[in-house]
């Protein structure tokens, strides 16, 4: 395929008219046209420039194949296709330099994630999915308050790729690529325990894909039915059932073993998720009736209506081995000054500081006597 057939996949892709491409990339309309309809070749310039504006490396348009891109699985999509396509292409951004800091460095890793124990989507129900977060939380050591370790696991155990973007609206991205590996984009704007569940939701995706994955016109799509086993899955997985249990039997308030709303709220903060996860986990727990859960939902999101909102971090939206290769690369040569200040979303002035952040150091080694 030509350039322009190539330029064209890539301007479709994130969502641009030939005007928006003009105003993003500051070249003249009649280029852009011209490079459309094949009367010239953008110069190299012109090209990388239309990289970066699209989102693309420059091997897209120079390699002789186009790049394998795996299709993204939205969990609540953002409210326009122009929003939706934007983020996509920033977040394959993100993922390509990620892996390319990985070549840098030569650090590639791919540890096998666990699997679920069926294969069809038809085998595929609610107690599969419980039985399946058991095995993951198994597997991953995560402990009785599987938050406080979740993501660390993800990133540093599996190397799986957390990003963090701002978005007006959407919630959060899978995705498995054939090139860099699985990922997942979360929404900066949701709150921590938010952020906390949509993470353990889109695990599922992930571990699931070769299962349960349907393709629509736009990339991986997720029925009713798999949002609702991923949700159980976030649940059991992020509030497991003996430590929780625990938790609320210490905190029984009369003999009537009922529970204060301000007790639940206490474990919701040490869980990391919302009170409204909490009373859905405890009514699966103890087989609530269908009207007492949504009774006691109600009371919840009443009780929360009433209360100062709960403060919330901002986490850094780079992983820290993202930031740690980046670095490497820098110092090792492998990354311009130019690159590193792209990739890590910083000024060049800025960029410079890290050549000498920490020289006295850099040749320091510890000797380990083997015997």
């Amino acid at each position: 395929m030509d350039i322009a057939g190539r330029l064209r996949i890539a301007r479709n892709a994130i969502g641009y008219t030939l005007k928006k491409a003009e105003k993003e990339s500051g070249i003249g309309y009649t280029s852009i046209s011209a490079f459309k309809n094949r009367n010239r070749e953008p110069s190299f310039s012109q090209l990388s420039c239309l990289a970066e504006v699209y989102k693309k490396t420059i091997d897209f348009f120079l390699s002789d194949t186009l790049p394998i891109e795996a299709m993204p699985l939205w969990r609540d999509e953002p409210a326009t296709e122009e929003e939706r396509k934007e983020t996509e292409a920033r977040f394959r951004q993100l993922c390509e330099q990620y892996h390319r800091l990985e070549l840098c460095c030569g650090e590639i890793k791919r540890p096998k994630l666990p699997e679920p124990d069926v294969s069809s989507r038809q085998e595929f129900g609610y107690r599969q999915s419980e039985l399946f977060a058991s095995k993951v939380q198994s597997k991953f050591g995560l402990g009785e308050v599987p938050t406080v370790s979740l993501k660390q696991i993800l990133e540093e155990t599996y190397y799986v790729k957390i990003f963090y973007l701002d978005l007006p609206s959407g919630s959060a991205i899978s995705e498995v690529s054939p090139v860099f590996g699985p990922a997942i984009l979360l929404n900066l704007r949701n709150r921590q325990w938010r952020r906390s569940f949509d993470l353990g939701h889109e695990l599922f995706h992930i571990l699931t894909w070769n299962i349960l994955k349907r393709e629509n016109t736009h990339g991986f799509v997720a029925d009713e039915k798999e949002e609702s086993l991923a949700n159980t899955f976030a649940s059991r997985l992020l509030m497991p059932q003996e430590p929780l249990e625990r938790r609320l039997l210490s905190k029984l308030s009369d003999d009537e073993q009922r529970i204060a709303l301000d007790q639940l709220y206490d474990i919701a903060r040490e869980y990391d998720v919302s009170l409204d996860a909490l009373i859905c986990r405890v009514a699966s727990i103890f087989r609530f009736k269908k009207e007492d859960t949504e009774k006691y939902r109600d009371l919840g999101r009443k009780y929360i209506a009433r209360l100062k909102p709960r403060s919330s971090y901002e986490p850094e939206r780079l992983p820290e081995r993202y930031r740690d290769l980046a670095k490497r690369a820098l110092r090792g040569g492998r990354l311009s000054l130019m690159q590193f200040a792209k990739y890590m979303n910083l000024s060049y002035k800025k960029a410079q500081e890290y050549l000498t952040e920490d020289d006295e150091f850099r040749d320091e080694k510890i000797s380990i006597p083997i015997t």
